[in-house]
């Protein structure tokens, strides 16, 4: 006789939203870390690019969980899609979101240098945000990420504003201890648990020998240790070259008054990003 399943489904009851190349990464594993926290692998996509999948494949990505309190997932794409924001809406509306906010000028460089660093974007950073104000064809989403009051504001036309909470980057790295301790109490768990890694910078930029051996890589099976070991030899941590100060200057003009209306929105000062 066929003994009933006794496998339990649960979806998350938090969500890391973003913002990308913000402290996604970090926050993700120091929270991963947790004992009252269950998180599977991070940037499921589930809300954006796998809809169609449906719910019971989103459900199997939690079949790891054993009656930790925190349920979470952490896809730093879904701040500025509100399709995806929608779609939360409609199947976790009690989830607590955290979205992870940087500089937007910090913001925007970091993502094209991770962009340009696989290949996917060969144009000069100049070139990449000229043709993203212009709209050309192909243009990147650099700036348009970086602005942030209007995926504030899309979050709270589907989430009531104390499921939402705001963490700076610069908190996360020059108040970690505070910081994180800020967002166990907002997700209702132990408070006084610290990370091991707390504080450390988790998703430093990293340049590819080869790309063509990156994609070899990543069709590699997860459980060969061989795909770690080539993806280690294959890979070389940075920093990328400093903005140039022109450019840097343009983009403090650019973004002076969304920093304003953020610093208005989160009633804080955001002089330190002017």
């Amino acid at each position: 006789m066929t003994q009933p399943s006794t496998r339990t489904t649960v979806l998350p009851n938090f969500v890391v939203i973003g913002a990308m190349r913000s402290g996604s990464t970090s926050l993700y594993k120091y929270l991963q870390a947790h004992p009252d926290v269950f998180m599977p692998r991070k940037e499921i996509h589930f809300f954006d690019r796998k809809w169609d999948r449906g719910l019971s494949w989103y459900l199997s990505r939690f079949e790891g969980h054993s009656g930790q309190p925190a349920v979470g997932e952490a896809t730093p794409t879904y701040l500025a899609e509100p399709n995806a924001l929608d779609r939360m809406a409609s199947t976790i509306p009690d989830a607590r979101l955290l979205a992870v906010l940087r500089d937007p000028v910090d913001r925007a460089y970091s993502h094209y240098w991770m962009e340009h660093a696989r290949a996917r974007d060969p144009r000069t950073f100049e070139e990449a945000i000229a043709d993203e104000l212009t709209g050309r064809p192909g243009a990147p989403d650099y700036l348009a990420r970086g602005r942030y009051v209007r995926q504030l504001e899309d979050v709270g036309a589907r989430f009531p504003r104390p499921q939402l909470r705001v963490v700076l980057f610069d908190d996360l790295r020059d108040r970690p201890h505070e910081t994180y301790a800020g967002v166990c109490r907002f997700l209702g768990i132990d408070d006084r648990f610290v990370p091991p890694r707390l504080g450390e910078r988790v998703n430093r930029y990293v340049e590819f020998r080869s790309i063509r051996m990156r994609r070899v890589r990543r069709r590699l099976p997860s459980t060969w240790g061989i795909g770690r070991i080539v993806g280690r030899l294959n890979a070389r941590e940075g920093p990328y070259p400093p903005m140039a100060p022109g450019t840097r200057a343009d983009l403090r003009r650019h973004f002076a008054p969304e920093i304003a209306a953020l610093a208005a929105w989160l009633e804080r000062d955001l002089s330190v990003w002017a």
